[in-house]
């Protein structure tokens, strides 16, 4: 599954198994049926999602709860939200790119 997480923009590529997320709750809600189905996934994080919770908080619930199936894209503008998110995944051994 290829999971997208944007308040504004969409992806330029659109993989037939692509969800998109607008928030942080919807981004757990799909995260946490991954897990109860064991479903392996991207996950392309925008780290400003325009609300108090961003892209980084949501790499951290899965790094806190433990899922290993998963590989973390950032395509944030930030640069320095994309620099925290990559060097949280990759200290816990999570697979990263750009």
């Amino acid at each position: 599954m290829y999971i997208y997480v944007d308040d504004i923009r969409s992806p330029v590529e659109r993989p037939r198994d692509l969800v998109i997320c607008r928030n942080y709750v919807e981004a757990i809600t799909i995260i946490d049926q991954c897990m109860l189905d064991g479903i392996a996934f991207i996950i392309d994080l925008d780290h400003d999602l325009g609300e108090e919770k961003t892209g980084y908080d949501i790499a951290k619930y899965i790094v806190e709860n433990q899922y290993k199936d998963c590989t973390f894209k950032v395509h944030s503008s930030n640069p320095v939200g994309r620099v925290n998110i990559r060097q949280l995944v990759t200290h816990y051994g999570y697979e990263y790119f750009d």
